[in-house]
């Protein structure tokens, strides 16, 4: 599934639901059931305009926040599509909007519990009032001084379907970004390319690891891995390959690290020191089917699927392991078991003949 989004990771998320049929009435209860099973959720805020239902969902931990977006957006909801972005919301004043349709989970009082009863005392002019006033109550000083944000969300609310939304929200906004933490800062700073900087590799990765699982996103042109500095540089054929790279391993642990990821401006690669390993690849200039991450292997043109498995289990403990005639099906616990695995088993070579590894779903 294709999972850029507009802006970066926020426990934020932006819902955008199309075409719901008008039998549904959306409700807070039924997005909390959809939501919940990725982390704990501390409020949801649900508005409507036109032929466009949106919601805000607040998470209590960023992660759980990359999670749901990563494995709920462009799901149906009953008959329509739902496309979930990181908002640009720093925080949810339900305190502004509390006769809207929101509810703290924070808290217990009976307003939370009744918020969905009293939606019809409000207008939608409230609605987009209380909206558009509750980020500048919330932030500092400096940034009430400028209607950024509270423009961004009046011109959301004004809007009359998706598409409209998804025009808004690509445009450059200018944002003081002074006021963000030094790596924020660098997030917001990224523009989308096919050239990807990953960072903080355990020592014991190598650059022939590196082009084993990030191949598997897309084709490669170049590697340079910078080892003294735990630093990697990766150039792929297309930016929509580095997209989706970038979107399944950013800050995932690969071996005993937590590897993140960066777009970078394109330029070309040159080692500085022996210690550095550069590698450049040719491919045809066709389509790559990718797959997504996930904690099923199938190793095909396995000469000896008992003693592989032995050796993989020397790796990592799998949940599951069928053996075929040629071949291994590999249920793990994780996804970071899973890149052990295509790291050090992609390619190998035993009695003769390479394995390949393929994800499965």
């Amino acid at each position: 599934m294709y999972n850029n989004s507009r802006d970066p990771p926020n426990q934020i998320l932006l819902l955008i639901l199309n075409s719901l049929p008008s039998s549904f009435t959306l409700n807070n209860q039924f997005i909390h059931e959809k939501f919940n099973q990725f982390g704990d959720i501390n409020k949801i805020l649900i508005f409507e305009k036109g032929k466009t239902t949106k919601a805000f969902v607040e998470f209590h931990e960023l992660k759980s926040a990359i999670e749901a977006r990563r494995q709920m957006n462009g799901c149906n909801i009953q008959g329509g599509k739902m496309i979930i972005h990181f908002s640009r919301l720093k925080n949810l004043n339900l305190e502004i909007v509390d006769n809207s349709r929101g509810t703290d989970y924070t808290q217990t009082s009976s307003n939370s519990q009744n918020s969905d009863s009293m939606l019809n005392s409000r207008t939608e002019e409230n609605i987009q009032f209380d909206l558009t006033n509750h980020v500048s109550s919330t932030q500092s000083p400096r940034a009430n001084s400028s209607p950024i944000r509270n423009e961004q969300i009046k011109r959301l609310l004004e809007s009359s379907d998706g598409e409209d939304d998804l025009k808004i929200w690509k445009q450059t906004i200018p944002l003081d970004i002074e006021e963000f933490h030094p790596e924020i800062q660098k997030l917001l700073q990224q523009r989308q390319s096919r050239l990807l900087k990953i960072i903080n590799f355990d020592s014991k990765i190598t650059a022939k690891m590196i082009y084993n699982v990030f191949s598997k996103f897309g084709n490669l042109e170049e590697i340079l891995y910078e080892k003294q500095s735990s630093r990697a540089y990766i150039k792929y054929q297309s930016v929509n390959q580095a997209i989706i790279a970038k979107e399944y391993l950013n800050n995932i642990q690969f071996f005993d690290s937590q590897i993140r990821i960066y777009f970078e401006p394109l330029q070309s690669l040159q080692p500085t020191s022996f210690q550095d390993e550069y590698m450049i690849y040719y491919h045809e200039t066709q389509q790559y089917n990718n797959s997504p991450l996930s904690p099923n292997l199938l190793i095909t043109d396995v000469q000896d699927p008992s003693e592989i498995s032995e050796q993989i289990q020397m790796f990592v403990k799998a949940k599951e392991i069928n053996l075929g005639i040629n071949s291994i099906h590999l249920t793990l616990f994780s996804n970071a078991d899973a890149l052990k695995i295509i790291a050090v088993f992609s390619d190998y070579e035993f009695q003769n003949q390479k394995m390949n590894i393929i994800l499965k779903q």
